[in-house]
């Protein structure tokens, strides 16, 4: 009988999942921890054992990683856990089993089947909050804060905090992840904060803005237009350097 551990998309649910697993004592050969969704396959021969995320739990598993494996595979499981794939979650646990045999060598092991699936998994991650970070549009609201909406397939949103945070240390700016519901919050010479907005969705918000910014987006638009060669317009190339889905918010191409 396989035990298959559902759990919460959240690195504290697949934290709290990998305790349980531990706990249960079965067998690492005869588990499986497999993100919660609303519609999967139930396979045969398997006991589906749903995990409530608990965040007790899940501190003394992040403490245990960073202990007996080493704080860059904390780090490393932290920022995979964010990816919107949900077979990160068993390959999570295989690194973090092998971790507490092999310490920090397990991250070398990169021809294991889970090490692979995390790689790519990274990667994809930081590539999105590159494009982001680059894509992203502030607009001036009329108290003077800057707003901006993100759309990103991954939980991206506090991995773009240090790098605004720094940039815009003296602004009041607020970043709105329309997909997970969530935000940054940062007043001026203050720490950012991280929050859920679940009641709340970001694209429905009536926004006031500043009468600077409505001239501004209009001198972007006739900037932006002025500055194509006709005859050279490439739409493919465009694609490829600024893929469609980055481009909801993105005044120059959703404004006539």
């Amino acid at each position: 009988m396989r035990n298959v551990y559902l759990c919460e998309n959240t690195a504290e649910g697949i934290f709290s999942a990998i305790y349980r697993a531990y706990e249960d004592r079965h067998g690492h050969r005869n588990n499986e921890i497999q993100v919660k969704e609303e519609d999967f396959n139930r396979q045969l021969f398997c006991e589906y054992i749903s995990v409530e995320t608990d965040f007790e739990r899940a501190v003394k598993v992040a403490r245990t990683v960073q202990r007996d494996v080493s704080r860059q595979a904390y780090e490393f499981l932290h920022k995979v856990s964010v990816s919107y794939r949900t077979d990160k979650a068993d390959a999570m646990y295989r690194l973090i089993i092998e971790g507490l045999y092999m310490g920090n060598k397990a991250l070398q092991h990169l021809t294991a089947p889970h090490m692979q699936i995390l790689c790519d998994i990274e990667k994809h991650v930081d590539n999105e909050i590159c494009h982001f970070v680059q894509f992203l549009r502030f607009e001036e609201l009329e108290n003077e804060a800057l707003f901006a909406r993100i759309n990103p397939k991954n939980a991206i949103l506090p991995y773009m905090a240090d790098h605004f945070a720094d940039r815009f240390y003296e602004e009041k700016w607020i970043i709105a992840d329309t997909v997970h519901r969530t935000v940054l919050i940062h007043d001026k010479g203050e720490a950012v904060i991280y929050a859920a907005m679940e009641d709340v969705n970001p694209d429905e918000l009536q926004l006031s803005y500043s009468k600077e910014e409505e001239a501004m987006r209009k001198l972007w638009k006739v900037f932006v237009d002025k500055i194509a060669i006709k005859e050279r317009v490439n739409p493919n190339l465009q694609r490829q350097l600024l893929p469609l889905r980055f481009r909801k918010y993105m005044k120059e191409f959703n404004e006539g």
